[in-house]
């Protein structure tokens, strides 16, 4: 054979070995953080089964748009995630098999019981509910009646592990180390500073700063009344920029369990916030 007929050939080789060398390399480095365990924090909540604590975790539950990933009945379903699809869990089968420390780890630390983060659980989001609210959550967990399946596991494809290398996804314990709280505006305004951190972080951002394609800041001074705040999160009539659509459904299927006092209090919050961010902006241009 002529060097001119092999030469094709010998090129078309180095490439496929290329590639596969590269798909190699992918694999091994996404495996290497797929399996990497993280110390376990202690777990400090008491969880008591009363129909008032209960009742307390499924208005959270529902505020918390884990039906949003989980599905209206919580049974799990299935989410694109670069490529692969994995299954959110069954919530009526899957509590029943971890103890609370691990319930609470899941939902605040991102952590499974073996110490290996989780992918999609938006604990960087949850990490603010305190103690008594996670209790209340496991103890509704607890009570939800068995049905549905056991979902399988995620087998993550070549391009989900691509984006965990390159950085373009991120495990649930590097988000959760990286979170930031929303600004704090005092006392007055803790309640709503803390309604809006466990209900609006995982689409607008921990700090409500916004994130790209998703959610937009929460800036409401300018843009919404007080009335068009109320419409917008307990009904979903929306104005504005982001993705609407999801914001809609969020707050009809959602939100709407808010009571008018804690969506004032949202609102008084992100008024404060919007206060507070337009000073510090002045005096960073003063400087």
């Amino acid at each position: 054979m002529s060097r001119s007929k092999w030469l094709p050939a010998l090129g078309a080789v180095v490439a496929l070995a290329a590639i596969a060398g590269g798909c190699q390399l992918i694999k091994s480095r996404s495996q290497a953080i797929l399996v990497a365990r993280h110390a376990l924090p202690p777990s400090r909540i008491v969880v008591e089964r009363t129909p008032e604590a209960e009742a307390r975790g499924a208005r959270l539950i529902a505020i918390s748009a884990c039906s949003g990933c989980h599905g209206t009945d919580l049974i799990g379903g299935p989410l694109r995630v670069f490529g692969t699809e994995v299954y959110t869990p069954n919530l009526t089968l899957q509590p029943k098999a971890l103890s609370d420390a691990d319930i609470d780890r899941a939902l605040r630390a991102g952590l499974r019981p073996d110490g290996t983060s989780e992918l999609v659980m938006p604990a960087h989001a949850y990490s603010a509910f305190t103690d008594d609210e996670i209790a209340a959550i496991t103890a509704r967990l607890r009570a939800l009646p068995p049905q549905g399946i056991e979902l399988p596991k995620p087998r993550p494809g070549l391009l989900l592990r691509a984006a965990l290398v390159v950085g373009a996804l991120q495990t649930e314990t590097e988000k959760v180390a990286a979170a930031r709280p929303p600004v704090d505006a005092g006392a007055p305004f803790a309640a709503g500073r803390h309604l809006a951190a466990i209900a609006c972080g995982r689409c607008h951002g921990t700090d409500l700063g916004g994130i790209r394609d998703v959610g937009p800041d929460m800036t409401v001074r300018g843009y919404y009344s007080r009335a068009q705040f109320h419409a917008l999160i307990q009904k979903g009539d929306a104005i504005g920029e982001g993705n609407m659509a999801l914001m809609t459904q969020t707050a009809q299927a959602n939100f709407s369990h808010f009571t008018d006092a804690e969506v004032d209090a949202i609102y008084d919050y992100l008024n404060a916030r919007d206060r507070i961010l337009v000073a510090k902006a002045a005096e960073a241009k003063r400087r």
